[in-house]
């Protein structure tokens, strides 16, 4: 298997990168997005804040304490993220629109604040306004295209629509498996290939899970 060339779109940990190196491929790895913290102002004090992303969290983090904060937020890493810092993690759910109708049928007069990215996907604030409930929204960061030509590889690693966008600036994924974390990552891809396989749960974990799941049907 050690001809399986697999490009991940993300700079993996360490820990994550070694699960797919000791599948046997052959491994390369580029930031096709660049992700920079904005300085913003935000009083959350009787606030319910919303998390659809790590790098939201963490851009918050940097200049907010967020321990006893209610929560509701995307995702087991996001939720991780909060819960050590201290913060009161309500719900988590696996993408943003099953978050949001949970969110909507149990609102009880509170005052809702979403921390988003610049290229955030629309589910959320779509949700909150057809439901004529009122979102202020805090754009703590911004994801900036940083594309490559990378050449051929039997499989691709895809992490957010942005990182799709930014991969096929410079190539293709017409010949190649693309691995998706999650479905709006692979509803980004369908216009281009066929070839998707989505993670079970949108983390790196379950990623590399299906990638190692895959080597094994083309043994």
């Amino acid at each position: 298997m050690n001809g399986f060339r697999l490009l991940s779109t993300k700079v993996l940990s360490p820990n994550q990168r070694m699960r797919l190196v000791n599948n046997g491929v052959s491994y390369s790895e580029w930031n096709f997005i660049q992700i920079i913290p904005k300085t913003f102002k935000a009083d959350i004090s009787n606030k319910v804040l919303l998390f659809t992303s790590q790098n939201a969290v963490n851009a918050v983090l940097s200049q907010i304490d967020l321990r006893d904060q209610k929560c509701y937020c995307v995702g087991e890493k996001t939720k991780s993220i909060l819960v050590k810092n201290g913060a009161k993690v309500l719900k988590m759910e696996q993408n943003a629109s099953i978050l949001a109708d949970f969110v909507l049928k149990n609102a009880e007069n509170e005052d809702f604040l979403f921390f988003a990215g610049n290229l955030r996907m629309p589910h959320l604030e779509a949700a909150f306004s057809k439901a004529n409930i009122p979102l202020e929204v805090i754009t703590v960061y911004e994801t900036i295209s940083h594309p490559k030509k990378m050449g051929f590889f039997d499989g691709i690693l895809f992490f957010s629509p942005s990182g799709v966008d930014s991969f096929l600036t410079s190539n293709s994924v017409a010949l190649s498996q693309c691995f998706a974390i999650g479905s709006t990552t692979a509803i980004a891809l369908k216009p281009h290939t066929n070839n998707i396989i989505t993670a079970s749960k949108p983390s790196v974990e379950h990623l590399t899970a299906a990638v190692k799941t895959h080597l094994t049907t083309i043994l």
